[in-house]
């Protein structure tokens, strides 16, 4: 371990041991909500310093809420058993077998194929690509690895020299910036979804089914991402027009693909089934979690599956697992201490006059700002949701919108190399810098909270979401 996490981890534990043991008592502020605060600012000083492994991070979490009397034992470890974490197991696996089966990259090809070579087309092409694989790919990393052979594939048959080609770069920004954006949309598509489920069902015992979801999180998320593929477009344009050999490359991937495998057939229709479970779940009422659970059963069935259980624990990553269990944990923690609401109202008590659509929009702003302080949006969803759904409370609000709306915005992480995987995933390339990804995530961040601001008082009114 390096000196600078070694000297965060101490500041970490130092926080806790003075928010525990040196602070005065705290009108208001109950010995366990005091303690589970101590938890929380350890959680995110090593969350934002990377202190610590995620996994060892999070065990470490489970541990220091049973042994300071934050929360009790069995309660310390009952983020594992939110359907929410499960969800993210589900996903990976489900990803993994359309990885293994050829199916989500025939996919991928099928649709750049479509562009027919023009390079603007094949912007939009690589986008089409990610909104369908929102639906069948539930992961924007496994999604944004999925996309990266074919976009390097592209750039180098048609010579593009590495950290130069305006077209490399906007696809890959596309990937991951406009794919991230469409996540928020999908229940399935991104980690950070499923834990705001999981906070808000404990919190308030109701229960987002993915069909409400969608209706309300994807309209919004699909017409932003649009919007940021145009501006993608402008800011970085084409250096050619076609892309000649590049067009030549994905034809040649294709034909090495062959016809459609009898896995590939499989894989989809459990795909399918799956997708139209899910979709209409307010109606049959089944779980979207027990549905995964059925198709994951039916990828992993011995004989006529894709793969057997030893290839699919090695697509989950059960770091990830670990981690949100454990911030699931805290989150409740929070909660039953009583210590998220002497949060909200300590901390969110100046905008507790506004109208609360103003508290929305203010809060968005608020979530997107502090991007610079986490990696990835799970664990500032996490970190925050218990804080807002309290406020919510607090003011004699609905928390369910409030936390639904937040917990989408969560998701606006593209400012930094480091602020989500894909962007990670990008940088590796080479084909783009540091200062690219902080340039164009900036415009992304600001297009995104703005944007969001506008669905506030629109769209999210019509619906009845925000009243």
């Amino acid at each position: 371990m390096s000196k600078q996490k070694w000297l965060c981890l101490l500041a970490a534990f130092a926080c806790l041991f003075g928010i525990v043991w040196l602070t005065p008592e705290v009108k208001g502020l109950s010995l366990a909500g005091k303690k589970s605060i101590g938890v929380a600012v350890f959680a995110i000083i090593v969350w934002v310093s990377q202190a610590l492994d995620d996994a060892i991070s999070g065990l470490v979490i489970v541990f220091l809420l049973a042994a300071l009397g934050a929360t009790k034992l069995g309660e310390a470890f009952s983020g594992y058993a939110n359907t929410a974490v499960w969800l993210i197991v589900i996903g990976f696996i489900m990803a993994g077998c359309m990885e293994k089966s050829g199916l989500s990259k025939r996919i991928a090809l099928l649709l750049v194929n479509s562009a027919k070579g023009s390079a603007v087309k094949v912007y939009w092409a690589v986008a089409l690509v990610m909104l369908v694989t929102s639906f069948l790919v539930p992961s924007i990393t496994a999604r944004t690895l999925l996309m990266l052979p074919i976009i390097v594939g592209i750039g180098q048959a048609f010579g593009a020299k590495q950290g130069e080609s305006n077209i490399v770069k906007a696809l890959l920004f596309i990937v991951a910036m406009s794919g991230t954006m469409m996540s928020i949309g999908i229940l399935t598509a991104h980690v950070g979804n499923p834990i705001t489920v999981g906070l808000i069902e404990v919190a308030t015992q109701q229960t987002i089914s993915w069909a409400e979801w969608f209706k309300i999180g994807a309209p919004p998320a699909f017409l932003l991402a649009g919007v940021s593929v145009f501006l993608l477009q402008k800011m970085w344009a084409p250096e050619i027009k076609s892309l000649g050999q590049g067009q030549d490359y994905v034809r040649r991937e294709l034909a090495a693909l062959g016809t459609l495998t009898s896995q590939e057939k499989y894989t989809l229709v459990v795909f399918l089934l799956t997708l139209a479970l899910w979709a209409t779940d307010s109606v049959h009422k089944i779980n979207v979690v027990l549905v995964g659970m059925v198709s994951v059963v039916l990828l992993l069935w011995p004989g006529s599956g894709i793969m057997d259980w030893k290839e699919a624990q090695k697509k989950v990553p059960w770091n990830i697992f670990v981690l949100y269990g454990a911030g699931l944990s805290m989150g409740t923690a929070l909660v039953t201490s009583g210590a998220a609401k002497w949060l909200a109202g300590t901390m969110l008590g100046p905008i507790a006059p506004m109208a609360h659509a103003m508290q929305m929009i203010v809060l968005i702003w608020i979530a997107t700002a502090l991007q610079i302080f986490f990696t990835g949006g799970g664990p500032k969803t996490t970190a925050l949701t218990p804080i807002v759904i309290a406020h919510a409370a607090t003011i004699g609000a609905n928390p369910l919108p409030f936390a639904l709306i937040l917990g989408m915005n969560m998701q606006h992480q593209y400012l930094l190399p480091v602020s989500n995987m894909p962007n990670a995933i990008a940088i590796g390339t080479g084909h783009v810098t540091s200062g690219d990804i902080i340039k164009t995530g900036a415009v992304m961040s600001i297009l995104a909270a703005a944007f969001m601001s506008v669905m506030v008082v629109t769209y999210w009114q019509w619906l009845g979401v925000v009243q």
